[in-house]
């Protein structure tokens, strides 16, 4: 609809400030007006218009993967989300000994076991339904464990490592609680904040046995790491419960071997930290058969984002995505604005805001919105530009998303996209119209948290669509 707001006296004093501005940036129109008294009686003269019927085209881009090495967290497990599918993700990290080994005296030390420790800190990343139980699993790396081209730069979320079939340590299944207060245990394994892994003993008295004859293949790093090339953490996908959960370990892991020494009551351990963290990685996959992404068009190459044209919502259950760690933002464009300017009352744009409504259905307390979403230019080839700065603040914008679990079409995320409207308002290229918008999570929760967004195109009610509203300086007479 298009709204008229005529202003008080007191307010025309700015109008006439802010015309002065634009008469001399503008060459649209530059009429010779005078304002001051001429005007102040009279409300057919100069007038803010509020146009919030422009056409919004909502689109979904696809990326094959997301750089998921060195964010600092080891995330596993696997979830059924009712709209994206299937989600699966493995860890995949390194070990190295400590700098300095004891060392270990034949009748007086004893071997005992071996195990992995994981650490999950209160409102570590997480998401799916955290009453499933969980079963952890750890295979061994098959390979060694380095960049090749043309993964030079890092590992990515569709990268993965063979792994050795043979399972070294499972644990479970148990809970996980993601929120518990501080004096809770965060874990059902009774530990407090820890995951424990008891590994194959045979692997923990060969260690054992390494570090005992001071075998330079545990001495020496790189021998090491050609032995013992690295671990991979996922889950087998027989919790409780069909829905599942990923939970995000700190990269803080450690592989804990036990010994005894004769005469002391307690038990003394060897730890094998995590080295090379910004080389651990999260390998992700995501299955959208029966969803509505499966007619989302997936020819997206590394680092380039995807060629147009994007997916349409309409052919996406009239709808945009929104979870970047697997690929997919939503670009918006618009391409009625410049008819704004075209209109003989408009003299120049005041601001634009933009208002992004999610799905009111496509989310709850378990699949649960992205806090923070980004806005960012982008051109006809879908690449993503600079961020869209909010008049008279620094920083990049992320939506201030509000929600409402008692009224979900209430759930918004608010832009100020007045630098972007006035940019193409008056743009007279042959790509305008393509010119647009991409959403997308910031870092680093763009490779760090599976919280994802469903933006609702135009066919929904107007209270429930996503909206540009552009207030713009009108001079002449609304009937």
């Amino acid at each position: 609809m298009t709204i008229f707001k005529y202003p008080e006296k007191k307010l025309l004093f700015l109008f006439s400030s802010l015309l002065a501005v634009f008469f001399l940036t503008s060459c649209q129109k530059q009429p010779n007006l005078r304002f001051g008294n001429d005007y102040t009686d009279n409300n057919n003269g100069s007038n803010v218009v509020v146009v919030d019927t422009s056409t919004v085209l909502v689109s979904t881009l696809y990326n094959d993967s997301a750089s998921t090495n060195g964010t600092g967290y080891l995330m596993a497990g696997t979830y059924q989300d009712p709209i994206l599918g299937t989600v699966t993700s493995r860890a995949f990290f390194q070990l190295a000994p400590p700098a300095s080994l004891p060392t270990l005296i034949p009748g007086i030390n004893t071997y005992d076991s071996i195990g992995l420790v994981f650490f999950f800190k209160k409102n570590n990343p997480w998401y799916g339904d955290t009453t499933s139980m969980i079963n952890y699993v750890v295979n061994q790396v098959d390979t060694l464990y380095q960049l090749n081209p043309p993964l030079v730069n890092g590992f990515f979320s569709n990268s993965s490592l063979p792994v050795d079939p043979h399972i070294l340590g499972q644990t479970g299944p148990f809970f996980i609680r993601p929120t518990a207060a501080d004096t809770s245990p965060i874990t059902t394994q009774g530990v407090s904040d820890t995951v424990k892994i008891r590994l194959d003993q045979s692997l923990g008295q060969r260690l054992y046995n390494m570090i005992y004859t001071n075998s330079d293949s545990i001495n020496n790093p790189t021998s090491f790491q050609n032995w013992f090339h690295g671990l991979c953490l996922s889950t087998d996908g027989t919790g409780s419960s069909p829905t599942g959960a990923i939970y995000g370990f700190k990269d803080s892991c450690l592989m804990r071997i036990y010994y005894r020494t004769a005469g002391v009551f307690a038990q003394q351990y060897i730890d094998f930290n995590i080295t090379q963290r910004s080389l651990a990685f999260n390998s992700i996959r995501k299955n959208y058969a029966g969803t509505p992404l499966a007619n989302l068009r997936r020819d997206s190459g590394y680092y380039y984002g995807q060629a147009p044209p994007a997916t349409s919502s309409k052919v996406t259950g009239n709808a945009g995505y929104i979870q970047p760690i697997t690929g997919i933002d939503v670009k918006l464009t618009f391409p009625t604005i410049r008819s704004i300017a075209q209109r003989p009352d408009y003299i120049g744009l005041l601001r634009a805001t933009l208002t992004v409504r999610p799905v009111p259905d496509s989310w709850s307390t378990t699949w649960r919105l992205a806090p923070q979403i980004g806005v960012y230019t982008t051109d006809q080839n879908n690449l993503l530009g600079t961020p869209v700065p909010a008049t008279g603040i620094s920083g990049a914008q992320t939506g201030g998303l509000v929600v409402d679990f008692f009224n979900p079409q209430n759930a918004v995320y608010t832009y100020d996209v007045t630098a972007f409207v006035k940019a193409i308002i008056t743009n007279n290229a042959t790509n305008a119209d393509s010119l647009g918008l991409i959403l997308t999570a910031p870092p680093p929760n763009n490779v760090a948290d599976f919280r994802r967004v469903v933006v609702a195109d135009q066919s929904y009610q107007v209270n429930q669509r996503t909206k540009l509203s552009v207030y713009y300086i009108s001079l002449f007479p609304h009937n």
